[in-house]
């Protein structure tokens, strides 16, 4: 019996925050590097495309770096990866009747703020939705920015609606929004189901000690997931023929260009590869909801 294996790649964007907050530029090229090297190695896996983080709006790039990195965004579609909405900003609300960063709170609040009605939520992801577009990208699936183990139900409502209106191009959702480390097995949760569409959370199994956000090396530890031995939290999962094995990293960790990441994405790889060959199948997150959901939420 096998394990469906995939990943989500957060935070994506042409810069990362240096210690005293200033923007180093990652180019476009270091995108490109990780995106070959996962279909190369036949992986899968989900990428965050945040629009306008730190923001600054792809659509509209304000330099030659800018324009590299939304060009090399819109390429997502040749590769095997689920293009994931973290949102708009990953910062404050955006004003999409000015296109910039309003004065109001962060996604994040916003997210779990009861009081925000389904109609706020399916418009601003909507809004998000036409904005993607614009740079060549179909949103699949959902990464929220930080984890949100209570977050306001209508966000799933909002996001059932707007799959039964097309706006995705699969009619089953991943939304990618706690970790939950620990748990033997794991299977999609269902949180809205109408007939054939669905939305269904997808949870991280392991947290991020292979390209984590902090960029240390503290942070960095491939045995976390799989040792020699073939144990680990990635491994129990396996062994235990769990249905999925699902696990996340960060740009700013994972980008070849500053991240200490790199290398230790591609040892976890290869661990799998020797020690759980036949036992795993790479699959994009969309693709592991859309074959629960039409299976009945069973893995038969």
């Amino acid at each position: 019996m096998h394990t469906y294996v995939s990943f989500f790649l957060d935070d994506l964007s042409p810069y990362v925050e240096g210690e005293g907050g200033e923007l180093i530029r990652i180019d476009a090229s270091a995108l490109i590097e990780v995106l070959d090297f996962v279909r190369e190695e036949g992986l899968a896996g989900a990428v965050s495309v945040i629009p306008a983080m730190f923001g600054r709006l792809l659509t509209r790039p304000q330099n030659e770096h800018e324009r590299r990195f939304a060009e090399a965004i819109g390429r997502l579609g040749e590769y095997p990866v689920d293009p994931h909405m973290e949102i708009m900003t990953h910062g404050r609300l955006f004003d999409f009747s000015k296109m910039t960063l309003s004065d109001g709170p962060t996604e994040m609040e916003w997210l779990d703020d009861p009081s925000v009605s389904v109609d706020e939520y399916r418009d601003y992801f909507l809004n998000t939705i036409r904005v993607g577009r614009e740079l060549g990208v179909r949103y699949t699936g959902v990464s929220t920015p930080g984890t949100h183990p209570k977050m306001n139900p209508n966000v799933y409502k909002a996001l059932l609606e707007l799959a039964e209106a097309g706006e995705f191009p699969n009619a089953v959702i991943p939304v990618f929004a706690t970790i939950e480390e620990g748990h033997p097995t794991m299977a999609p949760r269902p949180r809205e189901v109408r007939g054939d569409f669905g939305v269904y959370e997808t949870p991280s199994g392991v947290w991020d000690y292979l390209a984590s956000w902090r960029n240390s090396p503290d942070w960095v530890d491939v045995d976390h997931y799989i040792d020699e031995k073939g144990d680990g939290c990635l491994a129990r999962m396996i062994k235990a023929g769990s249905f999925m094995a699902l696990f996340h990293m960060h740009w700013q960790g994972l980008n070849p260009q500053t991240g200490l990441g790199w290398e230790a994405f591609q040892r976890l790889i290869e661990r799998l590869r020797s020690q759980f060959g036949d036992r795993v199948v790479w699959r994009r997150p969309s693709e592991i909801v859309c074959q629960f959901h039409r299976k009945g939420g069973t893995r038969a």
